[in-house]
Order: structure tokens, then sequence, then C-alpha cells
């Protein structure tokens, strides 16, 4: 009886001390653990941490509970899109400047997409004693940034072409009856004609 007495007892002090060998790293249970950041990215940008650029796909340490500042700077004709990957602690996932709380071994990504390209509307306005065969009439077009445009006035019987009016900066030449127009904003156009003098 007394030998059982003596294991029971010898059997709690190994008990407890392995309990406090366990428990011993911190009082949260994550004192001075180091947990690992991977940072990655698309195609179209960088990602900086804590001001520091990170050169592709790179594999960060900190301590549990570090807040870490995330930035994903786009390159020319690109745009930021999101963060994904582990996210559940970034602060705010579509914010190129965020942050994000370490508690757990993340692995993130900064997504990039190409610039949609820049549109811009020409609204033809219908001339009278004539009408624009080229592009029509009476609506918005929609062509890309930097697109030339072929115009093309027809008069009626008995009338000329005059001038282009409106938003002309960019129409190669407004006397011209055929010509052209670059779209570099959003414009209003008409044609004007005039009555063929009659030569007596």
């Amino acid at each position: 009886m007394h030998v059982k007495r003596i294991s029971i007892f010898l059997t709690m002090i190994a008990l407890i001390a392995g309990m406090a060998a366990c428990g011993g790293s911190g009082d949260d249970g994550n004192g001075g653990e180091s947990l690992t950041l991977t940072i990655d990215s698309t195609a179209g940008g960088v990602v900086t941490v804590n001001n520091v650029t990170i050169p592709g796909k790179s594999i960060l340490t900190y301590d549990a509970g570090t807040v870490v500042s995330l930035n994903a700077t786009p390159d020319s004709g690109y745009q930021f899109v999101r963060w994904t990957g582990d996210v559940y602690t970034v602060d705010n996932v579509r914010a190129s400047e965020t942050i994000i709380t370490m508690n757990g071994d993340y692995s993130i990504m900064a997504d990039f997409e190409v610039l949609p390209p820049v549109q811009y509307s020409l609204n033809i306005i219908g001339p009278a004693h004539g009408s624009v065969t080229t592009p029509g009439e009476g609506r918005f077009f929609i062509y890309e940034e930097g697109t030339v445009v072929n115009l093309v006035a027809k008069p009626d019987s008995g009338y000329e072409f005059a001038r282009w009016t409106g938003d002309v900066d960019t129409i190669a030449d407004v006397n011209a009856a055929s010509t052209t127009i670059t779209m570099n904003g959003d414009y209003y156009i008409c044609a004007h004609f005039r009555e063929i003098p009659v030569v007596c």
C-alpha cells in the first residue's frame, strides 16, 4: 500500500512537471513564438513590407501579435485589385496600403491586373441639309483613347459641305467633308452644309 502511494505521488509530480514545461513559453501560449509571413504578388506590381520592397516571393519572420504594414504598388499600365490568401487579419483586403496582424503563419499575395483601356464617346448631332454617313448620327459612339475615327459628311441635293463645328480640336480638317477625329476626350460635333449658289 505504501509503495502504491509513492507511485501515485511520483506520477503526479511528473504530470505537473510536464504541464509546466508545456506552458513555459508564455502566458498566452504564444510568448516568444516566431511566425512566418510569405509574401508574393502577381505580375504587374511590387509589395513593400514595413517600408522595405520585397523582391518577388519572400518569407519573413515576426513575433506573434506583430502588426505589419503592407503596400502594393502597381507598375505602369496595371492596377492593384486585392490581397488574397490567408487574409483573416488583413485590415482591408481591397486597400493597396493596409496592415496584417501576425496571429499565425500566413501566406498572402497582392493581385494586380492590366488597366482597362480608357474609352470616350463621340456624339454626332444630325445636321440639316445633309447627313453624316460615317460613323453615323444621333447616338454615342464609344472608342478607346487615341482611336482615329473616320468622318464622312454627305450633303443633300443642292447643298455642299461647309464645315465641322463643336469639339473640333482633334479633327484633321474642319473644312473637309471626309476627314478624321482623334478620340482624346468625349466629343460632340456637327456637320454644316450650305446651299450651292445658283449661277446665272
